[in-house]
């Protein structure tokens, strides 16, 4: 849980698990999130080898984001905290 347990890091592995994806283009899909929470997300993310940041050679200068093999294997979880969430009752909430 510690790994990717925090706020946003789910929904950032999520959005990455079909193609790599530009920062504004991330903090667009990700809505509610400040671009400053979902830069520190990435940097912990990249730190922990599950993203990998690339700089692309652009103007202005831009960067991607791409999950890595090992930020997949969260995937499957992730899949089913999905469905496990889309199953509950209308009205039912969990706080974390």
């Amino acid at each position: 849980m510690r790994i990717i347990g925090g706020k946003w890091t789910g929904s950032i592995l999520w959005h990455l698990k079909d193609e790599p994806v530009r920062f504004n283009d991330l903090a667009r899909m990700i809505g509610g999130a400040s671009k400053k929470m979902i830069t520190e997300r990435l940097r912990q993310l990249e730190s922990q080898g599950l993203v990998q940041r690339q700089v692309l050679d652009t103007a202005p200068v831009s960067v991607q984001y791409a999950i890595t093999e090992l930020g997949c294997t969260a995937l499957g979880f992730l899949d089913e905290l999905r469905k496990w969430s889309e199953s509950l009752p209308k009205g039912v909430t969990v706080d974390v």
